[in-house]
């Protein structure tokens, strides 16, 4: 998407949401989509963006969508997504985790019940930081392994600010690191999974360089992270999905899903590149469901990325 446009819908989101938080959020949260589709109907050059990559998207899934449809909820949701979880900031527990409906809380459970910490494995589909949100508002012991995320809420910052080997803020890497820069991130990662923690980590993170591998999306071929697979080899930490759709009555359906173990032996057998497509396979499943909360996968152009 055009960056001055993104810069003009932040600067519109940061006014809007002090007022906004005085409605209940539901109704907070449709009025934010409201505006996203307000703008949709207005500006005919975004409504026709939309309505060619919605479309472009259709026949590479081969998907009966309305295009006309999806691409004006997209625009409402888009949004919601880009406010992140800033809709939330200044609610009590109470107030907050009722916009939440939530599946797997079992899944998760087991999974640090052995004893390795485990490995959430998000994706920038639907809510993408609601999980990690979430998790704090559940008191679960969460650390993010991802480049330091924009517009969040005050509420998820303060979460960052920790001293220690385990800080937050070491977590945090960047594209203009280096190898060295890469393996300590990684060390400092694989000590937070052996002091039973959960570890949030996106695995559709386009990258160059090291620890990268191939794969299929969306009917093109691009480079991606292989980092979560790599933690979770090492670690022996179990690994569990997370989606977080955006719902028609724009509450967060966070599921988690049974967890699984990625094999010691991965690099050594060539099959990394396996694990990538397998996880970008379940993106793709979601976005085929959800098309409406695809947020910028749409719009994905060769070598550009853009940070969380």
């Amino acid at each position: 998407m055009e960056r001055r446009g993104l810069n003009v819908r932040k600067a519109m989101l940061k006014r809007a949401l002090p007022i906004l938080r005085w409605l209940p959020l539901t109704a907070a949260s449709r009025v934010l989509c409201g505006f996203g589709k307000l703008e949709y109907r207005l500006h005919r050059p975004l409504r026709h963006a939309f309505e060619e990559a919605v479309g472009g998207a259709s026949r590479t899934l081969e998907c009966d969508w309305d295009v006309s449809k999806v691409s004006r909820e997209l625009a409402g949701n888009q949004l919601l997504w880009r406010s992140r979880d800033m809709l939330l900031d200044g609610n009590s527990d109470e107030r907050a985790l009722a916009m939440f409906r939530v599946a797997g809380k079992e899944h998760l459970d087991a999974a640090l019940g052995e004893g390795k910490g485990c490995i959430v494995l998000t994706s920038h589909f639907g809510a993408h930081m609601m999980p990690a949100h979430w998790l704090y508002r559940q008191n679960y012991p969460v650390r993010l392994y991802m480049e330091r995320p924009r517009s969040i809420s005050r509420y998820m910052a303060r979460r960052f600010d920790s001293d220690g080997p385990l800080a937050q803020d070491k977590l945090f890497i960047s594209r203009k690191g280096d190898s060295t820069d890469a393996a300590g991130s990684i060390l400092r990662a694989t000590r937070v999974l052996r002091s039973k923690m959960v570890l949030f980590i996106a695995g559709d993170v386009r990258w160059a360089g090291q620890m990268t591998e191939t794969a299929m999306f969306l009917g093109r071929r691009m480079r991606f992270s292989t980092t979560w697979i790599l933690l979770a080899a090492m670690s022996g930490a179990p690994v569990l999905v997370v989606t977080c759709p955006i719902g028609a009555d724009r509450r967060y359906d966070l599921e988690f899903r049974p967890a699984f173990h990625v094999p010691s032996d991965v690099q050594k057998s060539g099959q990394v590149g396996e694990w990538v497509q397998r996880f970008l396979s379940i993106v793709e499943d979601q976005i085929r469901r959800h098309p409406a909360n695809s947020n910028d996968y749409l719009f994905w152009e060769d070598g550009k990325d853009e940070a969380a």
